[in-house]
């Protein structure tokens, strides 16, 4: 049921004065939006939606023998399903984006980043769906956690170096089909050597249902203020055991002092560490743990201005439809009036 709360968390966010009314049992959201508390919720049999051309979205949300009915102006539900306990739901608004998210480098200035998804220095060996600018994108409440990060390591002459934090679904699925293609392995030597990549999924290196999907897990590790990239033993993607957090046969003294700090640092501020990549951190008590976010990684300039575009073409395309009704309602009239003549 974790998963359903969190369903109406997110909807309690876009609509406080509705949801507050249909549902007894939801406590007041308080001055802060973005973490309204529930104490219990009915269980969500169904919801539907039908985007409208001027951007709206019609929704039923069936929950048990009730249903309600409303209107959204941002958030798109992608699938009209059955939802089971199990299931997450995908959100794909750059509005929402924009409230909920940040961009990291305007967080930490110091911060390097080298978004390795966004080109073709990575396992796949091209850019990744979903991956427009070379930009971290992350929820509030990582970026802020991430940021007591910096502000430690930054004293003793260290900054942060983020290979990828929020990742849309999109990136997933593309992952999800490359496995399948065992003819394309041309990365193989750098990233994945020594495994059969058919099980990277199984062995836990690539995951069908990402963390960082939630927007709330980077791909990290440390540099010298120079920039210069700390030994950790094993580079970001290395698909390996030597990979693993708990490894330490093979390093040296130094890597795993290397690999200490980064892990003991990160997990005093609240994140948790992946067992099969030591550069991966999720943080422990994440907003939205079962959502997957499906926006595309950009920056938040760019996403103002496609929202703009949108937003005329919705207009443009509300203005079509009115014409094209007027102009049947004429025709209808017309067709009307040549039967009433013809029975006379």
């Amino acid at each position: 049921m974790n998963q359903i709360r969190n369903i109406f968390i997110l909807l309690t966010v876009l609509l406080v004065g509705c949801l507050s009314v249909f549902f007894s049992s939801c406590d007041s959201c308080g001055e802060d939006e973005r973490k309204p508390r529930v104490k219990k919720v009915r269980r969500v049999r169904r919801m539907e939606y039908r985007r409208q051309p001027d951007g709206t979205i019609d929704t039923t949300l069936i929950v048990e023998d009730d249903t309600l009915s409303f209107t959204l102006d941002s958030i798109c539900i992608v699938a009209t399903r059955e939802l089971s306990d199990s299931d997450s739901i995908e959100i794909s608004d750059k509005r929402f984006a924009m409230r909920h998210f940040v961009e990291l480098k305007k967080v930490i200035p110091d911060l390097i980043e080298e978004i390795r998804y966004q080109t073709d220095h990575n396992f796949v060996g091209k850019p990744i769906d979903g991956y427009v600018d070379p930009v971290a994108l992350l929820t509030k409440e990582a970026s802020d956690a991430l940021k007591t990060v910096a502000d430690e390591l930054r004293p003793k002459g260290y900054r942060l170096k983020i290979f990828d934090a929020y990742r849309p679904d999109d990136a997933v699925q593309f992952f999800r089909r490359w496995v399948g293609d065992m003819e394309d392995q041309k990365m193989k030597n750098e990233f994945y050597p020594d495994i059969d990549k058919r099980i990277l999924f199984k062995e836990g290196y690539i995951s069908s249902r990402s963390k960082h999907c939630h927007g709330s897990t980077v791909d990290i590790t440390l540099c010298e203020k120079e920039g210069e990239e700390l030994d950790m033993g094993g580079h970001f993607d290395y698909f390996s055991p030597i990979s693993h957090s708990d490894h330490t046969e093979s390093l040296t003294s130094k890597q795993l002092a290397n690999r200490q700090l980064l892990r003991e640092t990160m997990e005093r501020h609240g994140f948790v560490i992946a067992k099969s990549e030591w550069w991966h951190f999720a943080l422990k008590d994440e907003p939205y743990p079962d959502i997957s976010f499906n926006f595309p990684v950009m920056t938040f300039e760019r996403m103002k201005k496609e929202l703009e575009k949108e937003q005329k073409a919705g207009k443009k395309d509300a203005k079509k439809v009115k014409k094209a009704e007027k102009k049947a309602q004429k025709q209808e009239k017309k067709n009307a009036k040549k039967t009433k003549s013809l029975s006379k």
